[in-house]
């Protein structure tokens, strides 16, 4: 809803934390005219991506998992000629160029701790803080915006024995290099993004390296066909069948995928690389979680530098840990990389606990029905594909367009049945993460946002430029293509960049010859595809999930990727032994247990054959675990 621009007043805003969000947020509110202070408790900008020893949150040698056109405002694109991945420190050297760029240091109160925020009434909030001298200070404002990110209070998992471990248990957190690790025997649990570069880098030292998760989550590789794998990261990408959120699509992607497995290990002598099971492993391709977009481990795990176990922690011992399945791992230290709990103990107000709580709670993950635009959070988001930058930067311009009055939130009971559509639509497609509550679809949470401030390119507006519209399309969905059209619009600088940098036309010629293709007829059968899909009522229907083969031998040669070239197969055959890789053979028996609901205690004994569990599958008789 539209105000008229007279109505424009400047509003005191405060903005707590100078990360990306933060220092975007700033930029955006000064440029409608609003008065702005940032409180940052460190001595300079970057919030995450600032590294000193003191502070935890950021390790040394950290390269980004999302690529620089990704990682930039739409309002600062870098002059990078070629997609690659920044290290956090050339990232904080962009930060530092878009502050000088827009001037906003002037802004920024550097060593300054917020201690408290008190709403005093529906228009003015009291921010209590401490001043670099340490003195107790406070201040009034029209508006706060919360910008602190949530890496800052690490989550350490409730652990049956934990406590009573005599080794060192680490966070990756307070991780910065891996040589404390040398000669040590190590257990790393959890494998997010941060995760995968701890436990690649410990690898490369520890006399023994451990990764231990609860089951397989998507990964894509960070290269593809020579260029960064979120190149593919297109409007066309998205609206193919393959990207849709249906079990059933997903289902039929899957089984595409282990043919071209089965394929790729009859060329390569039966060799089931690390990654290539993995994919295979992951209950449904891309759908229900978020896409870890750092693959940097499985060559370790290729390379026997790093065990893998995938039936979670069952308990802790003093020596060591014991797994899910019965095994145990003796070890001397214990890496958690297992993210981080959301606090906002300083905001004095009950939507501050709800939104700590569920940061779906709010709109656009942003704006709490009992707040509205008087405190907003700014970048608390995980995009499945894409970056945060784009995101946070969206919700700054939509939080000072709502205060310049340009904008208006819709009524309370409007707003408040909006947020519960959008939280139960994130909800099931993300449903295999729960408790992750940031996670966001990239397209459509950044086509909802451009909507809200009028910034939506629209394709018919386009299409008299053709090259435009094509890399539109088919190219990078970088923040570029939300300055178009619209209010903020910068469109020579954004269709320079469109075509120069980020368009399918600068692509590898790998992508032009396959995924454009591709690309085109899949987004165009889509729509077709998926009314076919509700009308037969086969949404959840997931075919690859049924037993359609009763004996083991029959389940490796036709069901396990890479099984046709596997030879000599009989009953007194130990199943293990079948297997040239550790990683192979606990991949199969997680294979087992999720299509078979074999007990992982049974095949934990090494010595088990295919007659054992022949009888168990074929006559449902009980096996004895080992």
């Amino acid at each position: 809803m539209k105000a008229k621009i007279s109505d424009h007043p400047m509003k005191k805003v405060a903005v707590i934390g100078a990360g990306l969000s933060g220092l975007v947020t700033i930029k955006e509110l000064i440029e409608e005219s609003h008065s702005v202070v940032c409180f940052e408790q460190e001595d300079d900008i970057g919030g995450a991506f600032y590294n000193k020893e003191s502070k935890g949150g950021i390790y040394n040698e950290m390269h980004l998992t999302v690529s620089n056109y990704f990682m930039s405002f739409s309002s600062h694109l870098p002059e990078d000629l070629k997609r690659r991945f920044w290290t956090a420190s050339e990232y904080l050297e962009y930060l530092h160029s878009f502050v000088e760029k827009f001037a906003l240091k002037k802004f920024i109160r550097f060593k300054t701790e917020v201690v408290n925020i008190t709403q005093v009434d529906e228009e003015t909030w009291k921010v209590f803080y401490k001043d670099q001298s340490g003195d107790l200070q406070s201040e009034y404002f029209d508006s706060i915006a919360i910008c602190s990110g949530k890496f800052r209070n690490p989550n350490v998992p409730n652990i049956q024995g934990l406590e009573s471990f005599k080794g060192r248990i680490h966070h990756s957190f307070n991780y910065k290099t891996p040589e404390q690790f040398e000669g040590k025997k190590v257990v790393c649990i959890g494998i997010g993004e941060s995760g995968s570069d701890i436990v690649h880098q410990i690898s490369k030292v520890a006399d023994a390296a451990h990764l231990v998760v609860n089951r397989p989550k998507s990964i894509i590789s960070r290269i593809i066909f020579g260029d960064t794998g979120d190149s593919r990261t297109t409007r066309a990408a998205h609206y193919s069948f393959l990207v849709n959120q249906s079990i059933f699509e997903a289902s039929l992607k899957k089984r595409v995928m282990a043919r071209g497995i089965r394929h790729y290990q009859n060329k390569n002598q039966g060799q089931l690389s690390a990654i290539w099971m993995w994919k295979y492993l992951v209950k449904f391709g891309l759908h229900g979680e978020f896409t870890n977009k750092n693959d940097v481990f499985f060559q370790d795990i290729d390379f026997e530098r790093l065990k893998l176990h995938m039936f979670g922690i069952d308990h802790v011992v003093e020596d060591g840990v014991v797994l899910n399945d019965g095994s145990k791992i003796e070890c001397t230290d214990i890496m958690l990389s297992t993210g981080y709990k959301t606090q906002f103990d300083v905001i004095d107000h009950p939507a501050a606990n709800e939104v700590a709580d569920n940061v779906r709670n709010n709109y656009c993950h942003m704006i709490h029905p009992d707040l509205r635009e008087s405190l907003v959070w700014i970048g608390f988001v995980r995009p499945d594909v894409g970056g945060v930058p784009t995101i946070a930067e969206l919700q700054a311009r939509y939080y000072a367009s709502l205060l310049s009055k340009r904008r208006e939130l819709p009524a309370d009971d409007v707003l408040r049945e909006k947020v519960k559509t959008m939280k139960a639509k994130e909800e099931f497609y993300f449903s295999l993460e729960p408790d992750k509550s940031e996670n966001v679809r990239y397209l459509k949470f950044t086509t909802y946002l451009a909507g809200l401030i009028g910034a939506e390119a629209k394709w018919y507006k386009l299409i008299l430029n053709p090259r435009l519209f094509f890399n539109f399309y088919h190219g990078s969905m970088v923040a570029a293509q939300f300055r178009l059209q619209g209010h903020g619009k910068n469109y020579k600088a954004a269709k320079d960049f469109i075509n120069k940098k980020v368009g399918v036309t600068r692509a590898p010629l790998s992508h032009l010859a396959f995924f454009i293709p591709l690309g085109t007829v899949l987004s165009a059968v889509a729509p077709v595809f998926r009314r076919i899909v509700k009308m037969l009522n086969i949404e959840d229907v997931d075919f690859n999930m049924k037993n359609d083969f009763l004996s083991i031998e029959d389940i490796i040669r036709y069901q396990w990727p890479g099984g046709k070239s596997i030879s000599h197969l009989n009953s007194s055959t130990p199943l293990k032994q079948i297997f040239t890789k550790d990683y192979e053979w606990e991949g199969f028996r997680y294979f087992l247990r999720e299509r078979y609901a074999v007990d992982p205690r049974i095949t934990v004994n090494s010595t088990i054959t295919i007659g054992d569990l022949d009888r168990m599958l074929q006559t449902d008789t009980e096996v004895e675990p080992a």
